[in-house]
């Protein structure tokens, strides 16, 4: 399996910490990561559709041409974080910190909700 791709499910099926983790490219939408440590992973280009992000430490996550279309990230924090050609429709960030002004612009621009 690429990447140690088994090795990376089962850390999320027993809800370990995936910092500093290479997830680039990967398909895991509908997958619950809600509270797992995801500060500096490399998420560019994943598919994350529908998952469930909510309470997770994105701190300095590079989530570049991510897709998160009706994802929860809930409570997140994104201090740091990449978050340049996110698709991001739906995607509901309520209670996120970490953002600058501009980043929340910027998302509620690509469809995301939550800020107010």
């Amino acid at each position: 399996m690429p990447r140690g791709l088994k090795r990376i499910l089962e850390k999320i099926y027993n809800r370990q910490s995936l910092a500093g983790l290479d997830l680039r490219h990967l398909y895991l939408s509908f997958v619950n990561l809600s509270g797992l440590e995801l500060s500096r992973t490399g998420l560019e280009g994943c598919c994350l559709d529908h998952a469930q992000m909510d309470d997770c430490d994105l701190t300095d996550a590079n989530l570049t041409h991510a897709r998160l279309s009706r994802a929860g990230l809930r409570r997140v924090n994104l201090t740091g974080a990449v978050l340049a050609n996110v698709v991001a429709d739906g995607a509901s960030f309520e209670g996120a910190a970490g953002l600058t002004p501009a980043a929340i612009e910027y998302l509620k621009s690509r469809g995301a909700r939550g800020f107010d």
